[in-house]
């Protein structure tokens, strides 16, 4: 900082000089000149710099760039998959971390371990998938019956989820599901399914500030379900919202040296 402002001392006692200097003898036409150029080059507009060289911070929340917005969270923890037994290693420590957290957050020591029906007593659920894992928040407990906004009551929890992902730091897709019944005035279930998705993810960027580059939304109405829709039960499990955390395949990357 110091250094700056020395310089901009000197940058404005030049200019200062310059302006000051009076013309005579041979140096008038001398300072005349050094004086037109440095106008002519401090007025004149600069090009607007390329995309690609340009920089700046592509991750958010740290140090001086806390409150600017980035590309990422934070870097992944393991940016490349040289093979399949690595990727399954990474996504299966990772999903443990993730449940742990979850289960710690959300549910504590019981973790609704109660007489609730089968299937009903978690609001939200992790699962391990072929090339991943999901997490199953049910409709019933963050919206309330064809609503679009997630609850008020229930928003803390989906704080607890949002954190957990943020801290992970990998992109996940939002899916919005519904039953088969249809929802209550002229909203169909693909639109309450999708609108219900893209509600998280309004959520998520303007609560939590999460990068909009790692999230993306997609809804499928009721050809999706869990669960029989032919029972009040069934039609519970269906009405959710999954979250999808993404890897990458280890054939769409170079293999590490």
């Amino acid at each position: 900082y110091a250094d700056m402002v020395t310089l901009l001392f000197a940058v404005f006692v030049v200019l200062y000089s310059l302006n000051m200097s009076k013309p005579a003898g041979g140096g008038s036409a001398g300072n005349a000149s050094v004086a037109g150029s440095m106008q002519e080059s401090f007025n004149t507009p600069l090009d607007e710099i390329p995309i690609d060289r340009r920089i700046g911070p592509t991750e958010q929340g740290f140090g001086i760039f806390e409150h600017m917005r980035g590309d990422q969270v934070r870097p992944p923890m393991i940016k490349k998959f040289p093979g399949k037994t690595k990727q399954s290693k990474v996504i299966d420590d990772e999903f443990k971390r993730v449940k742990a957290q979850i289960d710690e957050r959300l549910y504590g020591p019981n973790k609704f371990n109660g007489s609730q029906k089968p299937g009903e007593a978690r609001v939200v659920d992790i699962q391990r998938t072929g090339n991943g894992f999901r997490l199953r928040l049910a409709a019933r407990h963050f919206f309330e019956s064809g609503a679009t906004e997630v609850r008020r009551e229930a928003q803390k929890d989906l704080d607890d989820v949002i954190k957990i992902l943020k801290d992970l730091g990998r992109p996940v897709t939002i899916e919005g599901h519904t039953d088969s019944l249809p929802p209550s005035g002229n909203t169909s279930n693909w639109e309450l399914s999708t609108l219900r998705a893209t509600s998280v993810i309004r959520y998520m960027t303007r609560e939590h500030n999460y990068p909009s580059a790692s999230l993306s939304a997609a809804g499928y109405a009721d050809l999706r379900p869990i669960a029989h829709n032919g029972t009040a039960s069934g039609r519970a499990l269906n009405r959710r919202i999954e979250v999808n955390v993404n890897y990458e395949s280890p054939e769409d990357v170079d293999p590490e040296p």
